[in-house]
C-alpha cells in the first residue's frame, strides 16, 4: 500500500482513468477491502475483464502504477509553480496592479511618481536594469517593489541569473527575465514575466538592448571593484578616500591596479553614499538635486552587487571564484599543490606586477600573496600544470585569467580556501574586465620566495 494514498489523489483527479481504478482496486483487494476493491473494479469496466483474464506480468502493473505516480508528481509541482506566480499576483494587486505572465496579456498597474520626481528623472538613463534569480516568484516580487520605490518613467529589465546550488550565476548574455515599464495610462505601468516554467514566451531583446545589458554588467562590476576598494582603504585608516587617487597610488599602496571610466563616473556619488550611511542618515531619492546616483543605470540608482568582493578557491575541483555574496561572477581553473595547498581564511597584501622583475618567470606576470604568508596566487610559466597538483602550496593561474582577476579583486580582498563548495563550470566572459590609468606596480626591492 506504499503508493496507495497517490493512486486514490490520481483517481479523483482524473476520474475517467480505467487504468489507474484497476489500479486502486488491487491494492485495496490486497489490504483485504473486497467492497472497495470491487467498487473500484466496476469503474474500471473493460480494463477489469482484460487484464483479470490474461494474466498479466505484476511487474508490468507495479511500472504503470510507477509511472501515474511520476505523472502526478510532476503535476503536483507544476501546479505548486503557479500557485507561487499566483500569490505574487495576489500581492501585486494589493499594491494597485494586476500581473501579467507574457506580452499581450493585460498587465499590472501600480501607482507611479510625482510630476516632479518624473522631471528629475528626465536626465537619467530611459532604460534601467537589475538582475533576479530566474523561475523565483519572489524575485521578481522583489524587483516589482525595487521599481515602485525608484518611480522613474523609464523601462527596467530583470535579467534572469540561473541557480547552480547556493549561486547565482552572473554571465554573459543573461535573460530577460521580466520588463517593467510605464502603461498607456497616466499613473500606471506594466509588469511583464516571460519566465518558460508560467508561460510559452521569451523576450524580444535588439542588438541595442543587449549591447546595453552587457555594458549594465560591466559597469556592476566595476562598482563594485571600487566599493569593495574602498572599504579596504577604511579598514587600513578608517576614513573614505577623498578622490580615486588615494586608491591607484604606487606599490604598495594600490588598493586598485587602475581605474575605468564607470568608476571615475560614479566614485563622488559612492562615497557620498556611504557617508550618509555611516552617519544614518536616510538614502536620498533620485530626485534630490545634491547629486547623481551611484549607478544611474541601476533600478533604484544604487549598484546592483552590495556585497564586497572575495575570493574562493576549491582544492577539491581545483577552481577559483570571484563572488559578491551568492552571486558568481568569475570561475577559472587554477593550478595547486594538492595537501601543500591549506585551508582557511588570508587576505591579499602585497600585489605586484611581474613579480621579481619578470612577466615571464616562475611567478607570471602577476602576484597576490596572501596575508603574511609565503603562499600566493600568481602566473605561472608551466601552463600545463593548470587544473594538477604542481606547486608546492601557492595557487597558479593562467596568464590571462591572473590578469583580469589582479584588475577586478582590490588588496585586502578576503581569499578563503576550502573543499567542494563551487560548480565544475568555468566561468570568463568573452571581454575581459580590464583596468586603465595604471600606475608602477612593480617592486624591485624584494625578492618574493613564495612556494610556487
Amino acid at each position: 500500500m506504499t503508493r496507495f494514498p497517490h493512486l486514490k489523489k490520481y483517481v479523483r483527479e482524473h476520474p475517467d482513468n480505467k487504468m489507474a481504478w484497476y489500479l486502486l482496486g488491487k491494492e485495496y483487494e490486497a489490504d483485504g477491502q473486497p467492497g472497495k476493491a470491487n467498487y473500484c473494479f466496476n469503474q474500471a469496466q473493460e480494463v477489469y475483464e482484460a487484464y483479470e483474464h490474461a494474466n498479466v506480468p505484476e511487474d508490468i502493473l507495479v511500472e504503470y502504477e510507477q509511472k501515474l505516480h511520476e505523472a502526478a508528481k510532476k503535476r503536483e509541482k507544476r501546479t505548486a509553480r503557479r500557485r507561487k506566480w499566483l500569490l505574487l499576483a495576489v500581492l501585486l494587486l494589493l499594491a494597485g496592479f494586476r500581473y501579467a505572465e507574457a506580452p499581450g496579456i493585460d498587465a499590472p498597474r501600480f501607482a507611479a511618481q510625482t510630476d516632479a520626481l518624473a522631471g528629475a528623472a528626465a536626465a537619467l538613463p530611459s532604460v534601467v536594469f537589475t538582475a533576479a534569480e530566474q523561475g523565483r516568484p519572489a524575485a521578481l516580487g522583489t524587483a516589482a517593489a525595487d521599481y515602485l520605490r525608484d518611480g522613474r518613467k523609464v523601462r527596467a529589465s530583470v535579467l534572469g541569473m540561473e541557480r547552480q546550488g547556493k549561486w547565482l550565476i552572473w554571465r554573459e548574455g543573461m535573460p530577460v527575465e521580466a520588463e517593467l515599464e510605464p502603461g498607456e495610462k497616466a499613473g500606471e505601468s506594466v509588469l511583464r514575466s516571460y519566465d518558460p516554467k508560467v508561460c510559452d514566451c521569451k523576450a524580444s531583446t535588439s542588438p541595442a538592448q543587449r549591447k546595453a545589458a552587457k555594458a549594465w554588467m560591466s559597469e556592476q562590476e566595476s562598482l563594485a571593484a571600487l566599493a569593495s576598494a574602498i572599504g579596504s582603504y577604511r579598514s587600513g585608516g578608517g576614513k573614505i578616500p577623498k578622490n580615486l587617487k588615494d586608491l591607484n597610488r604606487p606599490f604598495p599602496d594600490n588598493v586598485l591596479s587602475g581605474s575605468t571610466p564607470a568608476m571615475s563616473r560614479s566614485f563622488a556619488a559612492l562615497t557620498a553614499a556611504m557617508k550618509r550611511e555611516a552617519y544614518g542618515q536616510a538614502e536620498l531619492p533620485l530626485s534630490s538635486s545634491s547629486g547623481s546616483p551611484a549607478s544611474a543605470s541601476t533600478l533604484g540608482g544604487s549598484p546592483y552587487l552590495e556585497k564586497p568582493l572575495e575570493i574562493i578557491v576549491d582544492r577539491s575541483r581545483h577552481r577559483l571564484a570571484v563572488v559578491s555574496g551568492n552571486v558568481l561572477l568569475r570561475s577559472y581553473e587554477v593550478g595547486l599543490g594538492g595537501s601543500k595547498t591549506p585551508t582557511g581564511t588570508y587576505a591579499i597584501s602585497d600585489k605586484v606586477v611581474n613579480p621579481n622583475g619578470r612577466s615571464n618567470g616562475e611567478f607570471g606576470s602577476r602576484g597576490m600573496q596572501l596575508s603574511d604568508t609565503d603562499y600566493a596566487i600568481h602566473g605561472t610559466n608551466d601552463p600545463g600544470s593548470i587544473g594538477g597538483d604542481e606547486s608546492h602550496g601557492c595557487v597558479r593561474m593562467n596568464k590571462s585569467d591572473v590578469e583580469e582577476l589582479f584588475d577586478l579583486v582590490p588588496a585586502g580582498t578576503k581569499v578563503t580556501l576550502t573543499d567542494d563548495v563551487l560548480p565544475e563550470e568555468l566561468l570568463i566572459p568573452k571581454q575581459r574586465f580590464r583596468s586603465g590609468d595604471r600606475q608602477d606596480q612593480t617592486n624591485d626591492q624584494k625578492v618574493y620566495k613564495w612556494l610556487n
